[in-house]
């Protein structure tokens, strides 16, 4: 299957090079969900703000760029969601952040890029214009 980038999307890679904006991210972390263990059904995780995630990364010793901030908040909500059982302590999910921003043989967009690729598998449509 062949991507096509349409102009609003275009238009806000250009304005935040790849990354998640403070609004993207907020709409992709209240997107949201987990399964529930003791009742299987879906439920919603609370948000952790941004600032607290820095916060975490910085005292388990992680520096990321500071144009990843919103990346780094977003993968740190997926690791709640998504990823609690194997990532189940903060120093984890930490490292996880930094090995996947930081990926030396990676590109600094592919924390968007993998959203992205997410959301076009569930048919879920994102509208750029919202986020420029």
């Amino acid at each position: 299957m062949k991507y096509i980038m349409t102009e609003e999307e275009a238009e806000y890679m250009q304005a935040y090079q790849g990354h998640f904006s403070r609004k993207l991210a907020m709409w992709a972390i209240n997107n949201m969900t987990t399964k529930d263990s003791a009742t299987g059904k879906e439920k919603k995780i609370p948000v952790v703000q941004v600032d607290d995630v820095m916060e975490i990364l910085k005292a388990n010793g992680i520096e990321i760029p500071y144009e990843s901030k919103y990346d780094a908040w977003y993968l740190y909500m997926m690791t709640l969601n998504d990823y609690h059982d194997s990532l189940d302590t903060d120093k984890r999910r930490a490292k996880y952040i930094e090995e996947t921003i930081c990926d030396i043989d990676g590109d600094e967009t592919n924390v968007l890029a993998c959203f992205i690729a997410k959301m076009c598998n569930a048919n879920m449509p994102i509208y750029w214009q919202d986020f420029i």
